[in-house]
């Protein structure tokens, strides 16, 4: 009976994680435990596509003899886990909401809990896959016995697993648990984003920073000392150095978790029922005196205040662009400080590259007009330009979108040392191309325009959902390499004047272009 009711709420908790794609998959027909497989499968299907974009990387290395570049990989999905964890554990468990609707029914607190723990672990589980993967290469590569290697493999992952979640853990319920919170609930959950996503870009930024030291057989990067026992415990699981690691990882995880239930724990439930039943309004204080824009720059201002977007827009418009153009295309090792101003057509053609890849259907720019909700329609009955009111949030949602842009644009430069010309030529491109893709994505919010969103992610899994984002970025990602290599030599090796030119003439004619399809396709049909 236990288990029975265990797999029931592992199901409800699964269609709450993934709202969106559950809509879409009960509009295909699906119900039951159809409808189970499909929300499964794309969670599955994201993990594979982790798995093959990052094990082609790794299948060729040695990470028996490169300690460095395996604490490099542990930190890397260890950062990608901790920032996606604090938002998925918020969600599933204070942003839910549901428990007062589970109180009348049979239900454990324990099973409450385990269903919300499985499906956080499955969500979090596809962006930290290859590092299982990774354990399996460190033990075959080491000479352990591949059945070893894997056994050791999934006890390692599964305590991997278990510490990002216990860390994220303890400071999404602690801090939910302060008076500070309680009363400022919608301004610390927005905190709680920017400074989990600023430690994550950090992260990546000193990892990227690191200088490689040269070794005997290859060029190896410098090692993360407080995750050497991983490295230890995949490489010598029979040895002492090993077993101690490994015994010592778990000795760690069992550390958090006794913490957790003595400190945490006890209140914990009585903690999310109140959070589930504090719904207070805030008093919003009227301004007088203040001109139509104004007007509209202050309630555009509270729109985007929803901490759930706030999420989703640091986390797909920042630290994804990051992780796969400085990690994965760059990998922090190019040095830009000797490249000739001849090469600035590519930086900015980089800048503009950089912003199709953060303007996507998680932007500002992708759902402003929805946002709305139903105060679209009640706008659209008063005597008010439809077309400048779009204009207003349109420019709205280009600067904030600018914003991002140039900050990640100066990153990247100061990463790549990128001399000061190139660095304005890429800001230029990031603008140019954040105007050009804004463009796109805010008409595409009106074709797809939905007032009558209850989840914010509802609002992003329109067109290709979240397996399209994340193929839309990739594929960006990879195009942008190559046609910007290209560049680069043809730049080097043939005529710089010539092949700039030709390169600007094609950039503007195909802006003019872009800019006339959307003045006539969308703004010139406003009236």
């Amino acid at each position: 009976m236990g288990n029975t009711r265990l797999k029931e709420l592992l199901k409800v908790n699964l269609r709450y994680a993934n709202p969106q794609q559950t809509s879409k998959s009960r509009k295909k027909g699906k119900n039951g435990a159809a409808l189970t497989r499909s929300l499964t499968m794309q969670y599955l299907s994201s993990g594979l596509l982790f798995l093959l974009v990052y094990g082609v990387a790794m299948l060729g290395l040695d990470f028996s003899q490169l300690p460095g570049y395996f604490t490099y990989y542990i930190a890397l999905f260890g950062i990608i886990a901790f920032s996606q964890g604090i938002s998925v554990i918020y969600n599933v468990f204070f942003e839910s909401q549901d428990l007062p609707s589970f109180l009348p029914l049979p239900f454990r607190q324990n099973e409450l809990f385990l269903a919300k723990i499985a499906v956080v672990s499955l969500t979090i589980m596809p962006f930290i896959l290859p590092v299982f993967i990774l354990f399996v290469l460190t033990g075959v590569q080491s000479n352990v016995f591949v059945l070893w290697s894997v056994l050791f493999a999934v006890v390692l992952f599964l305590l991997f697993l278990g510490l990002i979640f216990s860390i994220c853990s303890f400071i999404v319920f602690g801090l939910t648990k302060t008076k500070l919170f309680k009363q400022h609930k919608q301004m610390m959950t927005s905190l709680l984003l920017i400074v989990s996503t600023v430690v994550a870009v950090l992260g990546i930024l000193i990892m990227s920073w690191q200088s490689p030291q040269v070794g005997t057989t290859f060029t190896d990067r410098s090692t993360i000392s407080f995750l050497l026992p991983f490295f230890y415990a995949a490489s010598q699981p029979l040895r002492t150095e090993g077993l101690l690691s490994l015994l010592g990882l778990v000795v760690l995880l069992a550390g958090l978790i006794i913490l957790f239930a003595k400190l945490l724990l006890p209140k914990l439930y009585e903690q999310l029922i109140d959070s589930s039943s504090n719904n207070r309004t805030a008093k919003r204080r009227h301004k007088v005196n203040q001109s139509l824009r104004q007007l509209l720059l202050h309630y555009n201002v509270q729109l985007i205040r929803n901490p759930s977007l706030l999420m989703q827009v640091f986390s797909n418009s920042i630290l994804m662009p990051l992780i796969f153009t400085i990690t994965f295309a760059f990998s922090g090792q190019i040095d830009l400080r000797m490249i000739g101003p001849q090469f600035a057509g590519v930086t900015f053609l980089g800048g503009v590259a950089l912003a199709s890849i953060m303007v996507n259907q998680t932007s500002f720019a992708a759902n402003m007009i929805s946002l709305d909700k139903e105060n679209f329609s009640f706008i659209q009955s008063l005597p008010l330009s439809m077309k400048g009111y779009l204009q207003e949030k349109f420019h709205f949602a280009y600067l904030l979108q600018l914003a991002l842009t140039s900050s990640v644009v100066v990153i990247m430069g100061l990463v790549l040392r990128m001399p000061l010309l190139h660095l304005i030529s890429a800001l230029c491109g990031g603008a140019v191309g954040t105007y050009l893709i804004s463009l796109r994505y805010f008409s595409r919010d009106y074709r797809l325009l939905l007032l009558d969103w209850t989840e914010i992610s509802q609002l992003f899994a329109r067109g290709a959902g979240n397996l399209g984002l994340v193929t839309t970025m990739i594929g960006s990602v990879f195009l942008s390499v190559i046609v910007l290599v290209i560049y680069g030599f043809a730049v080097a090796l043939l005529s710089p004047l010539g092949i700039n030119m030709a390169v600007g003439a094609v950039f503007i004619t195909g802006s003019f272009l872009w800019y006339r399809h959307y003045q006539k396709s969308f703004w010139e049909k406003l009236v």
